[in-house]
């Protein structure tokens, strides 16, 4: 008797009880339209979108409201690790007015790890992006 009880109550609530679940649940907390299409990871002072290209990448720093930094302000190192090759390769960033840009020769690779340190305002921070290269 009891069973068949919960099994009535449970087909009476349960349209209602999905259709509260989900409310106010349509955005993802923190997501975020890339303004150049590419991938965002932010540090305490700013954002950096990666954008893949064949035959390389370009970083461009936006401020956490994502409107632009200009490059002049901002400095960046990096280097790259290759899946199958363990030991990290540097990699020269090119400064243009609205973002960096580096040539990448992913060997083949599938996928690489880009290890950025940037430097905004006298506070450096470290970001890692996975790298899956354009054709």
């Amino acid at each position: 008797m009891m069973k068949q009880f919960i099994l009535t109550l449970m087909m009476v609530a349960g349209p209602f009880q999905r259709g509260f679940a989900h409310e106010g649940h349509d955005k993802t907390p923190g997501a975020m339209a890339a303004p150049h299409g590419g991938v965002i990871i932010g540090t305490s002072q700013l954002y950096l979108e990666l954008v893949s290209e064949s035959g390389g990448v370009k970083i461009y720093p936006l401020t956490h409201d994502t409107a632009s930094i200009p490059t002049k302000e901002v400095a960046l190192q990096g280097s790259i690790t290759f899946p199958k090759k363990p030991k990290a390769v540097p990699i020269a960033f090119v400064q243009n007015e609205t973002h960096f840009s580096a040539k990448v020769d992913a060997k083949g690779a599938y996928r690489y790890f880009l290890d950025i340190v940037v430097t905004y305002k006298g506070k450096k921070d470290k970001v890692r992006f996975q790298v899956e290269p354009q054709s």
